[in-house]
């Protein structure tokens, strides 16, 4: 069977979503049908690594990988670089023409999977070439380098990583790091907010908790005058450089126009059935997961990877049985809240899952999983492309 006489599986977003669903599929996708992975960045961003390629430079190129070994062959499925622009019934529309499609897509089920917005630099959204990605992260290196005081807004993941990555490489800077909360990371167990807070006294991070930054309308200008940014509560913060790390938009308005029902009018997710398809009883071909999806779990790459998974294998089992009833198909069970979180080149702060426990650690039980690139070579094997200084720069 030819590929344009297959039927198509569509996943719109190639990031966790769309690898963990080829993962699945190559050995459980009925060969009538193959995979398509709409996207429209030219590779795969290893955004786990962000903080730490803001600040250390020479080896950018390795977080940005490339699709095109993704597939073994056009009859298995293929990722198209383009940015879909409308969903119907029967295809996907995009916004160029694509060799072997055309301007749109058909689909027999879809994976809707666009993520969220982040502020810059945790993501690059915008950038949809790996040497216009790679151009950004230079420039916030050059900011962090030019700046004598920082400050970070926002702790989660990236805020909390990137105020290390700076105070480590950059000891003579002054780094402030401020957050709404009372503790860091608040959807985890205590551990991680006083393992975090102790680490970050270490590297002389100061840290102003409880309290809000006021950004100012139109957002901070980098022109690296000295400034005073106002807190809610009524703080002074001296810095000539701010570095938003806070929030994240649910891109779910190209869903929203298909089945305005499925969407969570209070915080834009997509809501889902217990077998992640959306909520909407007309398009039961159709299934979210990640961050764009109103699930209990925590947004990481790992709860991403499962609910990709549960996608593909009730898609599989609707194609291999026909007439398969929504009781029949496997059911979502909200991943245990897990993370690593990497601090500077030796230290870390983790929450596992041990047997039944619920375990935070630091640096010895981390140890094992230290790389510079914070693993990104292992995204390499996800999309079928070793990681060589002869691919690097593919």
């Amino acid at each position: 069977m030819s590929p344009s006489e297959k039927k198509n599986v569509v996943i719109i977003g190639g990031s966790c979503v769309a690898i963990s669903s080829m993962t699945t599929a190559k050995s459980i996708l009925p060969s009538t049908h193959r995979l398509i992975v709409i996207e429209k960045h030219s590779h795969f961003h290893y955004m786990f690594a962000f903080p730490r390629a803001c600040v250390i430079s020479g080896w950018e190129n390795e977080l940005f990988v490339p699709y095109s070994k993704a597939f073994d062959s056009p009859e298995k499925g293929q990722v198209i670089q383009a940015l879909a622009t409308n969903i119907t019934k029967t295809h996907v529309e995009l916004d160029r023409d694509v060799e072997g499609f055309g301007t749109s897509v058909e689909y027999e089920y879809l994976i809707y999977a666009t993520g969220a917005r982040h502020p810059e630099p945790g993501n690059l959204n915008d950038y949809d070439t790996k040497t216009g990605a790679i151009e950004r992260l230079k420039e916030t290196q050059e900011k962090i380098k030019k700046a004598t005081k920082v400050l970070l807004i926002g702790a989660g993941a990236v805020g909390l990583e990137l105020a290390v990555e700076i105070r480590e490489h950059f000891p003579e800077k002054e780094v402030t790091l401020i957050h709404s909360r009372d503790q860091y990371m608040p959807s985890y167990k205590l551990g991680m907010h006083s393992k975090s807070d102790a680490i970050l006294k270490s590297f002389g991070v100061r840290q102003i908790m409880s309290d809000r930054a006021i950004i100012p309308e139109g957002g901070f200008v980098d022109d690296f005058k000295m400034i005073k940014v106002q807190t809610k509560n009524g703080k002074e913060i001296e810095c000539d450089l701010q570095i938003q790390c806070t929030g994240m938009t649910p891109q779910s308005d190209l869903l929203a126009k298909l089945s305005p029902s499925s969407i969570n009018p209070a915080n834009k997710l997509v809501m889902t059935k217990p077998t992640l398809q959306i909520v909407d009883d007309q398009f039961p071909n159709i299934f979210t997961a990640g961050d764009v999806a109103d699930l209990p779990d925590i947004k990481t790459g790992g709860a991403a990877w499962g609910e990709a998974d549960l996608c593909m294998r009730n898609i599989c089992k609707m194609i291999s049985k026909p007439g398969t009833q929504e009781k029949d198909l496997n059911k979502h069970k909200p991943m245990a809240p897990q993370i690593m979180l990497y601090y500077g080149l030796a230290k870390g702060v983790c929450q596992l899952k041990i047997f039944i426990l619920f375990v935070t650690s630091w640096d010895f039980l981390l140890k094992k999983f230290y790389t510079y690139n914070v693993h990104a070579t292992r995204a390499w094997g996800w999309l079928g492309t070793s990681l060589s200084k002869e691919t690097a720069d593919l």
